[in-house]
């Protein structure tokens, strides 16, 4: 990744590097404070407001405006509403479910974008979570598969995707899913998410135009994709049956590095 977006990146991981490397509390000493202020981080020149969500033909057309990182305390940050903990090796963030039943193709897109095939729906820009994740220190791929649904399992690093509810129980992603083919369902055991990062086309971010954030059904414009044997099949993942709470519960999602 060369250009605008690249120095942006390398300027945001000196200033969370800059914070880090402040003393750490003492033992038994209060919480480290954020600052007064969060601290601005200029995008690449192009950036501009982010498009009302009411406007799905809009969504991701343009920029989405200007983030802050506020040092929450040693090793953990906040960047536009995006918790990195480096020292748990996790990013989290909120989302709300957003179908209860049918058939899936993302297990999480941006209020706005494909909402009629993803489990979950959040307002967190797609440009912000690839920044989180490099920012945790995730590597995407340099081979991006050549299409959707491509038949070549995606590569980059591995992480694990959970679901918090506000009671603060927890369950991994795949709880949450199910195979069926020719009205059989199969349990999915273990999805293989990795970070793959999505692609830059003539300047613009592609997650951020599509929406696309962690594809089921395998997307090189997502920025999480599934390397799990049947990721190439649109056709049989779905959501699980009495699994989820009712469409617009509120959660968490948090992301784990496994690396």
């Amino acid at each position: 990744m060369t250009g605008p977006v690249a120095r942006f990146i390398v300027l945001l991981s000196l200033m969370l590097a800059a914070a880090a490397a402040l003393p750490p509390a003492a033992p038994g000493a209060p919480p480290v404070p954020p600052p007064a202020q969060p601290i601005p981080v200029p995008l690449p020149p192009a950036a501009q407001a982010e498009p009302p969500a009411s406007d799905p033909a809009a969504i991701g057309k343009q920029p989405p405006g200007l983030p802050s990182v506020e040092r929450l305390a040693p090793g953990r940050y906040r960047l536009a509403g995006i918790e990195i903990d480096k020292r748990a090796a996790t990013l989290s963030f909120p989302a709300e479910i957003n179908m209860n039943q049918g058939l899936l193709e993302y297990l999480l897109v941006k209020s706005g974008g494909k909402t009629h095939e993803s489990l979950l729906r959040t307002r967190i820009e797609p440009y912000h979570l690839q920044l989180a994740c490099l920012l945790l220190g995730l590597e995407g791929t340099d081979r991006p598969i050549a299409q959707q649904g491509a038949a070549e399992s995606p590569s980059g690093d591995p992480v694990e995707i959970s679901l918090r509810l506000a009671d603060g129980s927890s369950v991994l992603s795949e709880q949450w899913l199910v195979h069926e083919v020719d009205g059989v369902r199969k349990r999915v055991d273990k999805v293989r998410w990795v970070f793959t990062g999505s692609l830059l086309h003539d300047g613009t971010f592609a997650a951020q135009a599509d929406g696309s954030m962690v594809a089921v059904y395998r997307d090189p414009v997502a920025i999480i994709d599934n390397a799990s044997p049947g990721g190439e099949n649109d056709r049989i993942w779905f959501v699980r049956p009495g699994a989820t709470p009712a469409v617009g519960t509120p959660v968490t999602v948090v992301i784990k590095a496994l690396k």
